[in-house]
């Protein structure tokens, strides 16, 4: 005969099988709860004034697909960063090596935007129906000209990724800037002098796109017929400092990165269109685990121009901050 004790326990192990059994891997998921939902949300703080969208249509101009950062305004510049139809901040791909049977997987599953507080907002995806990603992304606007940002995520399936690693690749549409260029600290390739400024242009889609960090000697696999072009097709140059910056008239819009994570920098002279560049990078996770939250964070600086060095500083005021 069980004791009342071992019944006890019995009942509580039954109870602890049935839910995990009804929850299944969702258990562990970064759903926000409780939260305001909305389209679009906008966030005033400082000299910024942003606009955060889901991946829905938003009339007149916003197409269907582009998720994050709609647009970007300063108390200081009248223009217009983002093209209208795009966004900044876009999570474009999610990809493991594989030729993609499905581009754009990210734009095309649906995402909820909530707002957390009077100057942050979450983004959030269930789930991705083909490689089985969720997360979350975390925007904190931020006086005087910052947008913090942490990007989580969970790998709940590993069948999508057949090579030991995942790759996560975001854009940033850029409206006609006068220079296409991004900038930022490095090497030539095998070249023999020390760090410099480096002014990076691809000349056309997908050649010469992705810049990698001196440290970055991964040799990830890419098939022959890999479709998502701007992450594999290297350039001559490695950056020495994970943060890259573009000049969009008298202004500068900046990216920062965590050091520790793998972090590579891609661009296209007309990925928003003829005129229009995108300024983008990739999150690179190689062995990864599935259920396991990884995260990176990424400062975004928009501000009057001063000089190079200038956002030398504001990224080591902001990487010793951390």
């Amino acid at each position: 005969m069980l004791t009342i004790l071992q019944k006890s326990q019995f009942v509580m192990l039954f109870l602890f099988l049935f839910l995990f059994s009804c929850s299944g891997k969702k258990a562990n998921t970064l759903k926000p709860i409780g939260y305001e939902k909305g389209n679009v949300l906008i966030v005033e703080n400082g000299n910024l004034k942003a606009v955060f969208v889901d991946n829905t249509e938003i009339k007149p101009t916003h197409k269907a697909g582009y998720s994050g950062i709609a647009q970007l305004y300063h108390a200081e510049e009248d223009s217009i960063i983002f093209v209208p139809d795009y966004a900044g901040f876009n999570l474009e791909h999610i990809f493991g090596g594989d030729s993609l049977h499905q581009l754009f997987e990210p734009r095309r599953h649906p995402m909820t935007l909530f707002r957390k507080s009077g100057d942050e907002v979450l983004l959030y995806q269930e789930p991705t129906p083909l490689s089985d990603v969720e997360s979350l992304t975390e925007f904190k606007v931020v006086k005087p000209h910052y947008i913090d940002i942490t990007f989580q995520c969970i790998f709940h399936s590993d069948q999508f990724f057949r090579h030991a690693y995942t790759g996560l690749f975001w854009a940033n549409y850029i409206h006609n800037p006068e220079d296409k260029k991004i900038y930022f600290k490095g090497v030539a390739e095998n070249g023999n002098k020390g760090s410099s400024w480096i002014p990076a242009y691809s000349e056309e889609h997908g050649v010469k796109s992705t810049h990698r960090g001196t440290q970055d000697n991964n040799d990830f696999f890419f098939a022959g017929n890999f479709n998502a072009r701007l992450a594999n097709h290297y350039s001559e140059f490695r950056f020495t400092d994970p943060f890259y910056f573009g000049r969009f008239g008298k202004m500068v819009l900046a990216y920062f990165f965590d050091a520790k994570e793998i972090i590579r920098f891609s661009q296209s002279p007309t990925g928003g269109g003829e005129a229009n560049p995108s300024w983008n990078f990739q999150y690179i996770i190689p062995s990864f685990e599935t259920e396991k939250r990884y995260s990176f964070k990424v400062r975004m600086v928009y501000k009057p121009f001063i000089r190079e060095e200038d956002i030398s500083n504001e990224y080591k005021k902001w990487n010793g901050a951390k």
